[in-house]
């Protein structure tokens, strides 16, 4: 079978990797859009360092283009979205405007969101539905499991090989995707995964799966992105250990409430996970001075807006409208808010940051 054309849009350290994992398959050809590194993508400079994928000293993608607008000359079986899902700066449909205007006369793709948290579908999804109101969107949502962080335009994926827990999206409000057609789609984006070394699994209830992945990115990037200390330090450091714990697990408590207000019962969402989650973690054996950051930390670091409003910001409003007192999430969420706006109303951060070298 000939390779299909895939459009990646966003090719920070997430985006690369699966860039490299698609192109690995050879069942695709990967369009990616770059923007702050598109030379060295173009001319094949970007180093990746994977024990589990491998390793590449000049990645190249089959195509680099600088702007969605500039990679709408085609059809694509597959668009994946790895940007940060930032609804309150740049929601999705704004990103994708150009394959969703009606000057893109090509077949809509099926749509793939590798995001973290929680309500990242919800602008896409409707723009599509107006778009064509008879038809049912194909939006696949992912739990995304995955280290990965950038040194200049080396890549580093230390650790398990990534893993995708993907389903189609489907509103309470709105159709199912039920369609033969539509799920060869979803398991033939989970085989792409497979065929290029990465892990995909296809499940029952992906919201479920989205959740229990933000559990454990609300506890840890909350207060990481609050501390600015990286999450491995706190696990390698017993006194620091011993104090931060507790406050972890009862974040992560108020968040298991949430999910129990959602309708998400003990097997979707088991009332341990802030506890198993973190054991989790220790067991990796993190060393104190490891550069592995959740990504908000690495946002914030860099002066950059980071996902607050679907980490954080739909959970604390899901508890609220269920009546709910989440006071630490109410405390992380504010506090936070308070920076992402400093970070809007002063651009020149994201500069000053890239100067001084953080």
């Amino acid at each position: 079978m000939a390779p299909y054309d895939v459009l990646l849009v966003g090719y920070g350290a997430v985006g690369v990797i699966y860039a490299y994992i698609m192109q690995r398959s050879e069942l695709a050809r990967v369009t990616v859009v770059a923007r702050s590194n598109y030379e060295a993508a173009k001319n094949g400079h970007i180093v990746i360092e994977s024990p589990t994928l491998g390793n590449s000293t000049s990645f190249k993608p089959y195509r680099v283009v600088q702007s969605v607008a500039e990679a709408a000359d085609r059809p694509y079986k597959y668009v994946v979205v790895t940007t940060k899902a930032l609804p309150d700066v740049l929601p999705t449909s704004k990103l994708l405007e150009p394959l969703l205007a009606k000057t893109y006369t090509h077949a809509q793709p099926t749509y793939a969101l590798l995001q973290n948290g929680l309500g990242v579908e919800k602008d896409l999804y409707a723009k599509l539905s107006d778009r064509k109101p008879s038809t049912i969107p194909r939006v696949i949502t992912c739990a995304v499991y995955i280290v990965a962080n950038t040194a200049g335009n080396t890549v580093l994926n230390p650790g398990e090989v990534p893993r995708l827990n993907m389903g189609f999206y489907t509103p309470s409000e709105g159709g199912v995707v039920s369609s033969a057609e539509a799920h060869q789609d979803l398991e033939g984006f989970a085989s792409l995964i497979q065929a290029g070394g990465g892990q995909a699994n296809v499940v029952d209830n992906v919201q479920a799966a989205k959740f229990n992945k933000n559990l454990a990115n609300v506890m840890l990037a909350t207060t990481s992105g609050l501390t600015r200390v990286p999450v491995p330090f706190w696990l390698a450091t017993p006194d620091v250990w011993a104090k931060i714990h507790p406050l972890l697990v009862d974040i992560g408590h108020e968040v298991v409430a949430v999910a129990r207000a959602l309708g998400f019962v003990e097997q979707d969402v088991a009332s341990d996970s802030p506890e198993t989650t973190l054991q989790y973690l220790l067991s990796l054996g993190f060393k104190a001075d490891s550069k592995i950051k959740p990504s908000l930390l690495v946002d914030l670091e860099a002066g950059k807006s980071f996902e607050l409003e679907v980490i954080i910001g739909e959970v604390l409003r899901a508890g609220q409208k269920a009546g709910l007192s989440t006071p630490l999430l109410e405390a992380g969420y504010t506090m936070l808010s308070v920076v992402q706006a400093y970070i809007l109303r002063n651009p020149e951060l994201e500069s000053t940051a890239m100067v001084n070298g953080r």
